[in-house]
Order: structure tokens, then sequence, then C-alpha cells
């Protein structure tokens, strides 16, 4: 039987083992709990695909050996983004900053390659993508998201590795223009379209950065800037087409 490594998070065990590549494997059960889903199979039918998941050795509450789900990295990833616990956001830092470099300076565990971290970031990329649209997230705004979500976890960008640092919109006949464009076009600043969209509902600010509504779906699509925040984190940029213009009750100059 694999060697297991119990760690406790917040007074819970997470047991995890390791396949024969050592990478490591997390007690789906434990995962749950932590997580607070009140239902573990149900929970990973609905957010982990089912490469991520198999039976491993583990040891019940009464010392015997016994066959359990466990998850990999990527399914961890999975449940941690599908769950809104407040846990989750504490569990994730506790996993990447704690566990993992912990069980991989054992030798337990074997440093994942460039590309077998590339694999799993772009197995990831899936399910965030899934759960984006779930929320009212267009095609194009899903992928964006999800790669910010993959690239906050594994450190990959998927899409980058495309090639694709912009998204097209989807909605070709119709073009998308920054706060400062548009502001242009009926003779203002790009601080008072802003606050107008905000006014409008169509947009909110939150920290330093605006974030669209989903009343301003109808009207805006979400840009990957190309850059990054101080942390690390891609920059989003919304762009609007013309159409928002009369919606803010003011007429292109």
């Amino acid at each position: 039987m694999s060697r297991i490594i119990p760690f406790s998070f917040e007074n819970h065990e997470v047991r995890i083992v390791a396949d024969d590549t050592g990478a490591p494997w997390f007690c789906a059960n434990d995962v749950c709990a932590v997580l607070e889903y009140s239902n573990a199979r149900d929970a990973i039918a609905k957010h982990v695909d089912p490469d991520d998941v198999a039976k491993r050795d583990t040891i019940d509450s009464l010392g015997r050996p016994q066959q359990t789900n466990h998850i990999n990295e990527s399914g961890l990833y999975a449940l941690i983004l599908g769950s809104t616990k407040e846990e989750a956001k504490r569990f994730k830092r506790w996993v990447t900053a704690e566990v993992l470099p912990t069980i991989r300076k054992t030798g337990s565990f074997g440093k994942p390659s460039a590309i077998s971290q590339t694999i799993d970031a772009t197995k990831l990329f899936q399910p965030c993508f899934r759960i984006a649209r779930l929320i009212g997230c267009d095609k194009q705004a899903a992928a964006i998201s999800a790669n910010q979500a993959v690239q906050s976890l594994t450190g990959t960008n998927v899409l980058g590795l495309l090639g694709q640092t912009h998204l097209v919109a989807e909605n070709q006949e119709s073009l998308y223009y920054t706060p400062t464009e548009l502001g242009k076009r009926v003779s203002t600043s790009a601080r008072s379209m802003n606050l107008r969209l905000a006014a409008a509902g169509f947009q909110v600010k939150k920290s330093e950065h605006w974030e669209m509504t989903d009343a301003g779906r109808r009207y805006g699509r979400i840009y990957d800037a190309g850059k990054k925040q101080g942390s690390g984190v891609p920059i989003q940029q919304i762009k609007w087409s013309v159409e928002v213009i009369p919606a803010l009750g003011i007429d292109a100059a």
C-alpha cells in the first residue's frame, strides 16, 4: 500500500498518497469535509473531471485499510473553485504554500516537470471554463476568467501558450471601445464615462479596477489587457459597444 501522509488543516485531517509516478492524490472525503460539501460523491461528479479521480488505499477511522476516491491536483483545484465557502481560499493557500512544498521536499513526491505542469493546467482549464459559463459569462469572458483562475492556481498561462494574449469579441460586426475612446465620441473624459457606466449599473468599482455587472454584459466585453497586477494576477479590461451610449442617455457627438 502507498505511504499515506496525513496533514491537518484547521482540525481537519487531509490524507495524501502518491501514485507510481510520485504524484500526490488527495483523499476526496477529507477535501470535501474541509470545503463543507455535504455529499462528496455529488461534489466530485459535478466539479471534477473523471480522469482526475481514482481509487487509492487509505486508512479509515478504525485503522482498517480500504480504497476510497482520491483526486489529483487538478481535481483538488476544481473542488476549491466550485466551493462558495470562505474556507476554500484559506485551503488553497494552505495547499499551495505549505502542503505541496513540504511533500516535495521530503522526496516522497517528485517535482513535476514543465510538461506535466502544463498538462495539469490545461486539464484544469475546462472545469474553470464551465464554472464561468454557469455563472453567466459569455464564451470569451469565460475563457479569460478560466485562464486567470488556472494561472493563479498553477502559474501557467494557458492562453499564452496558445499565443492568445488578446481575445476577439464574439460579435465581429460590432466594435468595442475603452471608456477613453467612448468619451471622445461624446466630448467627455474617461472618468466621466466610467462614472456614467457605474451609475447605469453596467460596472462596479472593486479595489482599483472596474468589474462588469450582469447588466453590462449586454453592451460590454472583457479582454485580457496584457498586463498584471502587483500580485501577478492578469488585469482584465472592459470595452464597450457604441450601443451603450444611448443606453446612458447621451447622444454621440
